[in-house]
């Protein structure tokens, strides 16, 4: 009886894993996700008799039926009250405008502990009462909807974390204890393993083709099915039935001891079990595929990530077009590129990459020789910046090569390709630094000439950054987007450093304000002239809303 309750219950989890794949029947898949509900509490409630049975060493058939009655539906009575209970404190909470996540998520996952708890302290079944308060729960949701928007957002993510932890946890374990499981057995009995396999398998057999009959006999219906749906169905549903947490769970439960002896069979049964799981995980993935057509995505991938790119450089052409010249045009474009989550990440061109940055750097050069030749700058300030701009241009080598190739190139090449005049100046601002070291300065003037140093490197840094930047914007198309993307945000971190514009939150607020309503209009026309489809225009509303509301929430944190 123990081990017909361990391995007997399914797991959804695994189910919807090993059917992402494929495309399963709408009724078929909808039956498989239910029947997890109610056969783990059912397998957990026999298999609690079992132990009972081989504890006390008495069984009886009558006693074993009521107390199953009463555990069942003593389990799902008082998970509906205490459901209803539940969720009354919850809405109470709302109203009372205590309802930030800081409350809520901590009161939601103590939820299931608390009823399993009471449930067992009265001795009906916890799991079950569980499952009804989630019922109850579930209902209440679609109320709660609209009037706790961001709170669904944050507990869809802390559940969907814990719910994957655990199970890893569980699958984890399997693999820590079985080597420990395998030498025991082969400490008692060498052969007792292969027979331990053929009986797992053998078992696995056994409940496939029951699961096929009970369908095929009409138990498990849904709705009135054709012969050869029923056939299909029924065979979907035989080869579905995947175990996992659950049975791993009982089976590791199960006493050390009993009456002051270890449990023999301890060990063949949790051996048993993760036969019968490794069974029903790999027979279905190896099956279904042949049975059931391939699951065709309504959106491809590539798909979605052209649309993306044409959305975020929308955007930012709107952007660069209108607020070119604002102080947090960088910053708010470099927020709408984090948009682009499937678009070139791993299609990175290093070679374009590097072209572009040292276009720029180019640009920055011209543009200071310039200034230096018509006397807006002096050697020293001429000096400082080109050292702000190599070393930029360095940083963003990925490669140590050029790296090193680059820096031989500033240190030794530069120096020697130096023209008569610029050595002299060069000497000239030796002799400066000399006779500056010779003075005797204090460290408060040392300090004051730094900043006004820096003060003039910021002075002199506007007009590369505004002619480095239209170049970026001029030149940015399909092909190098994700590159222009990265240089671009290379430059804006080094100007907000030296401009010191970095607390403009308000102002990047309306900007995005204004990129988030332009991307909404741009997928709405979009749609409407049949470029995208209507999947992908959800799927785009879908991304703007998260990021609105993540952006949003960042700026009044």
């Amino acid at each position: 009886m123990a081990l017909g309750a361990i391995i007997t219950p399914t797991d959804a989890v695994a189910v919807s894993s090993i059917t992402s794949k494929v495309l399963v029947p709408e009724d078929a898949m909808n039956t498989l996700e239910n029947e997890s509900l109610f056969n783990d509490a059912s397998g957990i409630v026999a298999f609690n008799l079992a132990i009972a049975a081989l504890v006390t060493g008495k069984f009886s058939v009558t006693d074993g039926i009521n107390n199953f009655l009463y555990v069942f539906i003593g389990g799902i009575l008082l998970g509906l009250v205490l459901g209803y209970i539940i969720v009354a404190i919850r809405i109470m909470l709302i109203n009372m405008r205590v309802d930030t996540p800081s409350v809520i998520v901590p009161y939601t996952l103590l939820t299931p502990f608390i009823v399993y708890l009471l449930a067992e302290m009265i001795g009906v079944s916890g799991i079950l009462a569980v499952v009804a308060t989630g019922l109850i729960h579930g209902m209440q949701q679609d109320r709660l909807r609209l009037t706790t928007s961001r709170l669904q957002i944050v507990m869809g993510t802390t559940w969907s974390i814990i719910a994957s932890i655990l199970n890893g946890i569980v699958f984890v374990l399997l693999g820590a204890s079985l080597p420990e499981v395998i030498i025991h057995l082969n400490e008692r009995d060498t052969g007792s393993i292969g027979i331990l396999v053929g009986l797992g398998i053998f078992l696995y057999v056994i409940m496939t083709v029951m699961r096929f009959l009970w369908t095929q006999l009409g138990f498990a219906e849904i709705r009135a099915w054709s012969s050869r749906d029923k056939i299909l169905n029924s065979a979907i549903m035989a080869l579905s039935g995947v175990h996992g947490t659950i049975t791993l769970a009982m089976a590791f439960s199960l006493p050390l001891t009993l009456s002051g002896h270890a449990f023999t069979y301890r060990n063949d049964i949790i051996f048993v079990a993760a036969v019968v799981i490794l069974t029903s995980l790999i027979v279905p993935t190896l099956v279904l595929p042949f049975l059931l057509p391939k699951k065709v995505p309504n959106i491809t991938e590539n798909e979605l990530s052209k649309a993306k790119s044409e959305m975020v450089r929308s955007a930012v052409q709107m952007i660069q077009r209108d607020f070119n010249d604002s102080p947090e045009c960088g910053e708010v474009i470099r927020t709408l590129e984090g948009q682009r989550t499937y678009a070139g990440r791993w299609n990175l061109d290093r070679e374009k990459l590097d072209e572009i940055f040292h276009k720029t750097f180019d640009i920055e050069r011209s543009i200071l020789d310039k200034m230096l030749a018509d006397g807006e700058v002096t050697d020293q300030e001429y000096g400082m910046y080109m050292r702000v701009a190599e070393h930029m241009l360095v940083h963003n080598q990925k490669r140590y090569g050029k790296k090193a190739i680059l820096m031989l190139k500033f240190v030794f090449v530069a120096k020697l390709s130096l023209s008569k005049k610029a050595r002299k100046r060069r000497g000239d601002l030796r002799k400066i630094r000399r006779d500056y070291r010779k003075q005797n300065h204090t460290r408060e003037q040392a300090i004051m000439q730094n900043r006004q140093m820096w003060g003039r490197i910021k002075e002199i840094e506007v007009e590369p950054y505004k002619e480095v930047s239209s170049y970026l914007s001029l030149q940015m198309t399909d092909d190098n987007e994700v590159e222009t993307g990265i240089v671009r945000r290379a430059y804006d971190q080094t100007h907000r450093r030296l401009s010191g514009t970095r607390d403009m939150e308000n102002s990047q607020n309306e900007l995005l304000i204004q990129a988030f309503q332009h991307e909404h209009n741009f997928i709405q026309a979009q749609v409407a002239s049949n470029k995208y489809s209507r999947e992908v225009g959800n799927e785009l509303y879908q991304q703007i809303s998260t990021d609105q509301l993540v952006c949003f929430q960042t700026f009044t944190e």
